[in-house]
């Protein structure tokens, strides 16, 4: 991604050069101004001015658990002319279109010139695969305790129903009505779950510092991440409560009273 604006001719004032550094570069360079329509001389002090005439997004170039760098990028023509090479944008899998998209470009080729064509999954695939791995594993146990908090949510809830079997009968026989009683179970269970997503919350603040190295341009503290996972905790712990408190929001005060 690279934004810009238009270059004047008081930006640009003799020389046709123009480069696009990166957004690191730019700010190390030139801080708290705007790098556009700056001079750069890229090979020695006394070489013509460059002028920037793009920002571009930060990449990481020979690992992606390395920092991003300062990069800057030339026209074809002011660089190497007779190096370089194509990037396709594919819609889907780009594996698929490997084979058409090289057929294609040969008959473009001149002489005995080869087109190879190799998708970017492939490229970075050796770095990515183990961070794969470890993202699908990490989902695996993330839903399995998930599924392990609400059953054990709901074992809670629904014993603390079967012992209070007595006082919700009271409860109705005194005028309370159902949604009253379910009401007033859901709440307790929310109240559980409210306080235990704080204290799990306060854990992964600590333990970020910990888990950044597994995680690619993404903050340990990202406040959307906790607020969906907060959210999503407290929707099991909604649905967990709720087949308990329907139940006791059913009981008949006759047999509740009769109860021990």
């Amino acid at each position: 991604m690279i934004r810009g604006r238009p270059i004047t001719d008081q930006d640009i004032p003799r020389s046709p050069l123009a480069v696009v550094v990166s957004e690191n570069m730019g700010k190390s360079l030139w801080p708290g101004r705007d790098p556009i329509g700056q001079c750069l001389r890229i090979s020695s002090e006394t070489a013509p001015c460059t002028y920037v005439v793009g920002i571009a997004e930060n990449i990481k170039e020979q690992s992606l658990a390395a920092d991003s760098g300062y990069y800057y990028y030339l026209p074809a023509a002011q660089f190497n002319p007779t190096n370089g090479g194509l990037v396709i944008r594919a819609r889907g899998d780009a594996a698929r279109y490997v084979e058409a998209i090289r057929r294609r470009l040969q008959r473009e080729m001149p002489g005995a010139s080869y087109v190879t064509v190799t998708p970017f999954s492939e490229i970075i695939g050796s770095q990515t695969r183990s961070w794969q791995l470890g993202a699908t594993m990490f989902v695996a146990f993330g839903g399995l305790a998930l599924v392990l908090a609400a059953i054990g949510l709901y074992s809670v809830i629904a014993y603390n129903v079967a012992q209070r079997t007595h006082e919700l009968g009271v409860r109705v026989a005194l005028g309370a009505q159902s949604r009253d009683v379910l009401r007033l179970v859901v709440v307790e269970g929310l109240r559980l779950s409210v306080f235990g997503v704080g204290i799990g919350a306060g854990v992964a603040l600590l333990a970020g510092k910990w888990v950044k190295p597994l995680l690619f341009d993404v903050s340990p503290n990202d406040p959307t991440v906790f607020a969906i996972v907060s959210l999503t905790l407290i929707a099991v712990a909604v649905a967990a409560s709720w087949f308990p408190a329907l139940r006791a929001s059913r009981v008949d005060p006759n047999v509740a009273l009769r109860s021990d």
